[in-house]
């Protein structure tokens, strides 16, 4: 498909909902479900989640899941308040989190000593580093692996009819699942960057090695701090070695889900063709898939009637290929 025509594709979408979701944005639906807070274990680490399920649902009943993933500096609550609230309030049980070291979540501990050796996990008085709000993609992908599978494990949810929603940073991260989980049936990918290559090229290999090297010999801490922050716009502490070596395209060409991308149509933060729209071409041969632009740049997703227009757009998808509706 061109991008003539997914242009004019996106705006026939909008014009239609917007009439339909004119003030839906100030609504609350916090009176439709319930939340509950839940602890998810990732590689050792307790991670912070809230599970959302509708207040009609029935005794025995079970619903489709989806899990719903924040993006870079995101958290839970607003994930909760503008999107999964409402997703759920529709059937739907949603579960959001917060990643390692951000949020409620806790963070990896760095011992201030040497430990030992011993045979045999210990329990002792220990001073530690609690390290907080890094941003590294593969930690953050086993939180989005661990969280799923706590949501295939609720009791009021159809473990293989599961649903992934990310936004920005997490609508990439929610694609491996999407790509690799037999019971991810649906994926919803809004602003999500693939193409990490293209879009860190300015970021010299050598010098990534040169950090690496230095951070395995301890002349640099053990995890990324202050002087990692390169762009006052980007929250935390990027471990951008990490980043550099984060590698989507093999899920980009495996992926048969079907698939909605959404994207911004003046995204400033990376080339929306080299990442969504090639994203939505790579799985259109393969399984259901549309693309939808809304007007305006990466942040103003989050407001206004877009906030309203691509949630709606969202949920359409999940009760298209999760209920069938």
């Amino acid at each position: 498909m061109s991008a003539q025509k997914l242009t004019v594709l996106s705006r026939t979408l909008i014009v239609g909902l917007v009439a339909a979701i004119v003030g839906i944005v100030s609504i609350s639906h916090a009176s439709d479900v319930d939340r509950r807070s839940v602890t998810i274990w990732s590689e050792g680490v307790r991670l912070a989640g809230d599970v959302y399920t509708p207040k009609s649902i029935e005794e025995g009943q079970r619903l489709p899941g989806v899990l719903m993933i924040a993006g870079w500096g995101g958290n839970k609550s607003n994930v909760g308040r503008n999107y999964a609230e409402a997703i759920a309030a529709e059937g739907f049980v949603v579960l959001t989190f917060d990643f390692k070291g951000w949020g409620e979540s806790d963070g990896p501990l760095v011992a201030s000593t040497v430990m030992g050796a011993a045979d045999e996990s210990q329990t002792f008085m220990l001073e530690a580093q609690h390290v907080r709000g890094i941003i590294d993609p593969y930690s953050m992908s086993a939180d989005v692996r661990a969280a799923l599978y706590f949501l295939g494990g609720e009791p009021q949810v159809m473990p293989n009819n599961l649903g992934v929603w990310g936004t920005s940073m997490g609508g990439g991260l929610g694609l491996i699942p999407a790509a690799t989980d037999p019971r991810v049936k649906a994926f919803v990918s809004q602003m999500g960057p693939v193409n990490y290559a293209h879009n860190l090229q300015a970021l010299p290999a050598d010098g990534m090695w040169q950090i690496e090297t230095l951070t395995a010999r301890g002349e640099l801490p053990a995890f990324p701090g202050p002087v990692s922050r390169i762009d006052p716009s980007l929250a935390g502490f990027p471990d951008w070695p990490a980043l550099k070596r984060f590698n989507l395209m093999p899920y980009v060409n495996h992926l048969a889900t079907p698939t909605l991308v959404i994207d911004a149509e003046d995204e400033t933060m990376f080339d929306r063709q080299l990442n969504g729209v090639l994203l939505f071409e790579a799985v259109e041969k393969k399984a259901d898939a549309r693309y939808v632009t809304f007007p305006g740049g990466h942040y103003d997703m989050y407001h206004g009637e877009n906030l309203g227009s691509s949630r709606q757009a969202a949920l359409e998808w999940f009760q298209l290929h999760l209920k069938g509706e």
